[in-house]
């Protein structure tokens, strides 16, 4: 998990106070991490940029994952790399690779997903939170994945992507529904027709 800091013990680091920084990160012009429990915590990539840190290289191989649900959102998959990139650059990660796809989480035929899993030559996917990789059966892929998933915001977001992919669900349902009662139909004429042949 990145590093971070409780945000009176990063002003006191960044020798401010702790109402300044908290108008920074409210203005946007300091990033912030938020708990499920609504702590706000500061990364220490960007303390370390504003502290003048360089951090040493670890050796570990990563390889970034950037998913939107729509191409419409080519300003947030930006947004999305370039945060991922400082993390990565910030925890002394060499980058190998960078995927971006423009595709829905409820979408298990993401086929640049399906190449990166593949090539697993890597340490550690980094994705920006949970989500990015799919909306459900996260620890799945946890296990299952021979490298480590490193999560670098752990709330959860976008409101928007939630309801493309709730509309998903309720398509993916209807069409399963239809195409049963049409299967069935298909079953019942097929069996009609075998015992009118006897």
């Amino acid at each position: 998990m990145e590093q971070r800091y409780k945000l009176t013990k990063a002003a006191k680091m960044l020798g401010v106070n702790p109402w300044t920084l908290r108008r920074w990160v409210y203005a946007g012009k300091a990033p912030s991490l938020k708990s499920e429990s609504g702590h706000v915590f500061i990364p220490g990539y960007w303390l370390a940029e504003q502290l003048g840190e360089a951090p040493a290289s670890s050796g570990v191989k990563c390889a970034l994952y950037a998913r939107e649900s729509s191409s419409e959102n080519k300003a947030a998959m930006d947004s999305q790399v370039d945060g991922l990139t400082r993390y990565a650059i910030a925890k002394g990660y060499q980058i190998i690779s960078t995927t971006k796809e423009f595709a829905s989480g409820m979408n298990d035929d993401r086929k640049k997903l399906h190449k990166l899993l593949k090539d697993q030559n890597f340490d550690v996917l980094l994705i920006e939170n949970k989500d990015r990789l799919t909306r459900f059966g996260f620890r799945w892929f946890e296990s299952l994945c021979p490298f480590k998933i490193e999560v670098v915001n752990l709330s959860d977001n976008c409101t928007h992507d939630l309801m493309e992919d709730l509309v998903a669900v309720i398509t993916s349902f209807a069409a399963r529904l239809y195409g049963q009662r049409r299967g069935r139909k298909k079953t019942e004429a097929a069996i009609k027709a075998i015992e009118e042949t006897e």
